[in-house]
C-alpha cells in the first residue's frame, strides 16, 4: 500500500507540474500547489504528515498522509483525500475519502491555513487548538528535483560543439550524452529541452552499420524519430540529436523529435537551422558518478540501501561535500537506522538556509540534534565539511538512534567507548569536541586515516586550506554512512 501511495503522489505531482504556469504565480490556488512535510497534533499526540496539493480538473485537491514519529509510538499510518478551497485570505482543507484507513481513525480538516512563502500553518479540526505546521521545498530544491529522472541527473548545456567534442565533454564531467530508452524518459528530456536556447541538442546515440547504438551500451529499443528520419542524408549522418524546434525544411517536422545528422551539425543550404552555434547537448549522470575505484562497491551498497540523498544523485563523488549536503546524508542514515521518517524543526535559528537546496534536510537534522550552526544564526550550508566534523555528525546520528532523548546540549551525558590501541600521528590536532567521535568511528571500523598514520582532522595551516587537505569528499561521507548502518545498526 505504501508503494502505491508513493506512486500516486508522484503521479499527481507530475500532473501538477504540467499545468502550473508562470502567469498564474499570484493565484492563491496556484501558490498552494506542492508537497509539504511537517507535523500536526491530534489525540494521538504529535504526528508526522506529508501533504501533497495538486490540481484535478477545475479544482484543487490534496493527499493527507500521516505517520508515526520517533518517540511518539501512538500514531498509525494512513492517508486520505482532501478538497482545497480559498476564502477570506485562508485555505481550507476538507477531508474526503480514505486511501488507507487505520482502524478507529477518523479524518480531520485543516482550517484557517496560511501560506507564508513556503511555510503552511493552520489548525486541525479536533478539540482544542491543535496546530498544523509544514513546509514545501524552495526553488533550489525544486531545481534539483527537476533535474532527476529515475535517480539519474540530467543537465542541459547550451554550448555549441561537434558530437564527438560533446561526447568527450560529457564524459570529462563524469556523465555521458543522454540516453533515452522509454516514452517517460523522452517526456522528461523534452521538459528540459523546451527551456533551452539552442535549436537542437545532442543525444548519446550514434550509427553503427545499419543500426544505432547508445554510448552507455543500453539497447536502442526505443526511438522518437522526426518525419523522414533517420535518412542518413549524403551518407554521413551518424549522430542523434533532439530538436527543440521543428525543422523548417521538412514538411511534417515536429519539435522534440529526433534527427540523425553529421558530426558538425551542418547541412549546405540550411545554415540558418543547422550550425554548430545552434546545437547544445543533454548530459546524463548515473546516480553514482565519477567515483574512485576503491569506493565503488560500498557506494553501490549505499545506493541499494537508500542512503544517497537526491541532492547528491549524479554529482561528482570525488568532490568535496558541503555542510548542507552532509545534513542530507545524515538524515538518510538516521531514517535507515531507525525506520522512522524525520520531521523538520519550526524554530531553527539559521538565517542563511532559505535558498539552500538542502534546507529541509538541515531543518530535520537540526531538529534531531545531529547538526548545529557555525554561529548561533548561521549554518553555512555551502561551507566544506572537515573529516572531524563528519565523524562528529555521524556519531550524533548513532547517539540519537541509540538514545532517543539525546541532544547536543546533553552530549556529555552520553559517553562512548572510544579507546584505541594506536593514536594517529596528528592526534594533537583533533579538536576536543570531535576527539571521542573520531576514535569511536575508528574503533568500529567506520572511518580510516590517511597516509602516514594521520587522520587529517582539520585544515590547520594555510597550505592545507588551499589544497582542501582535511575536507571530506562525498564518497567518503557515503562510505562511512554505509559502514555505520552495517556496523552499528541492529
Amino acid at each position: 500500500m505504501k508503494r502505491a501511495i508513493t506512486l500516486l503522489l508522484s503521479l499527481v505531482m507530475l500532473l501538477q507540474l504540467m499545468v502550473v504556469g508562470a502567469s498564474a504565480a499570484k493565484d492563491p490556488m496556484t501558490e498552494i500547489l506542492g508537497t509539504y512535510e511537517g507535523y500536526y497534533y491530534a489525540h494521538q499526540g504529535q504526528t508526522g504528515v506529508t501533504l501533497t496539493v495538486y490540481r484535478e480538473g477545475d479544482g484543487v485537491k490534496a493527499i493527507f498522509e500521516f505517520y508515526n514519529l520517533p518517540n511518539h509510538t501512538n500514531a498509525k499510518e494512513g492517508s486520505f483525500y482532501m478538497d482545497v478551497t480559498w476564502s477570506n485570505g485562508s485555505y481550507y482543507f476538507d477531508a474526503g475519502e480514505w486511501i488507507e484507513k487505520p482502524s478507529t481513525y477518523i479524518t480531520l480538516d485543516i482550517q484557517n491555513a496560511k501560506l507564508d512563502d513556503y511555510i503552511l500553518t493552520g489548525t486541525m479540526s479536533t478539540s482544542g487548538a491543535n496546530a498544523f505546521y509544514a513546509e514545501k521545498p524552495n526553488d533550489a530544491y525544486e531545481d534539483v528535483q527537476g533535474s532527476l529522472f529515475n535517480d539519474h541527473r540530467y543537465e542541459l548545456v547550451d554550448q555549441g560543439m561537434t558530437w564527438q567534442e560533446a561526447k568527450v565533454y560529457a564524459e570529462s564531467k563524469g556523465g555521458y550524452l543522454a540516453v533515452i530508452t522509454s516514452p517517460e524518459e523522452q517526456s522528461f528530456v523534452e521538459s528540459l529541452v523546451v527551456n533551452g536556447t539552442k535549436k537542437q541538442y545532442w543525444l548519446g546515440g550514434y550509427r553503427s552499420g545499419s543500426s544505432f547504438l547508445w554510448v552507455n551500451g543500453e539497447a536502442f529499443s526505443y526511438s522518437n524519430w522526426d518525419s523522414i528520419e533517420p535518412n542518413d542524408f549524403q551518407g554521413n549522418e551518424s549522430y542523434v540529436q533532439i530538436y527543440r524546434l521543428k525543422n523548417p525544411a521538412v514538411s511534417g517536422s515536429r519539435a522534440l523529435k529526433w534527427n540523425d545528422i553529421n558530426n558538425e551539425n551542418t547541412i549546405r543550404g540550411e545554415e540558418n537551422f543547422f550550425t554548430l552555434s545552434n546545437v547544445g547537448m543533454v548530459i546524463e549522470y548515473d546516480p553514482i558518478a565519477n567515483s574512485s575505484d576503491w569506493a565503488d562497491l560500498e557506494l553501490q551498497e549505499a545506493y541499494e540501501n537508500d542512503l544517497i540523498p537526491d541532492v547528491l544523485m549524479g554529482k561528482d563523488m570525488t568532490g568535496r561535500i558541503t555542510r548542507g549536503e552532509f545534513a542530507a546524508v545524515a538524515v538518510k542514515l538516521y531514517e535507515a537506522l531507525s525506520g522512522n521518517r524525520m520531521i523538520i524543526a519550526m524554530d531553527a535559528p539559521f538565517t542563511d538556509i532559505s535558498n539552500s537546496a538542502e534546507r529541509l534536510y538541515i531543518l530535520k537534522a537540526y531538529n534531531y540534534s545531529i547538526v548545529n550552526g557555525i554561529t548561533p544564526t548561521e549554518y553555512k550550508p555551502d561551507s566544506l565539511l572537515t573529516r572531524e566534523q563528519m565523524a562528529t555528525m555521524l556519531t550524533r546520528v548513532y547517539k540519537k538512534f541509540e538514545w532517543p532523548n539525546y541532544t547536543i546540549n546533553t552530549d556529555s551525558q552520553y559517553t562512548l567507548d572510544y579507546w584505541t590501541p594506536r593514536k594517529f600521528a596528528d592526534d594533537a590536532l583533533i579538536s576536543d569536541y570531535a576527539y571521542q567521535s573520531v576514535y569511536f568511528m575508528v574503533k568500529h571500523g567506520i572511518i580510516n586515516g590517511v597516509e602516514n598514520n594521520c587522520f587529517a582532522p582539520n585544515n590547520s595551516t594555510p597550505a592545507q586550506q588551499a589544497t582542501q587537505y582535511a575536507n571530506a569528499t562525498r564518497q567518503q561521507a557515503l562510505l562511512i554512512s554505509t559502514r555505520t548502518l552495517n556496523n552499528l545498526g541492529y
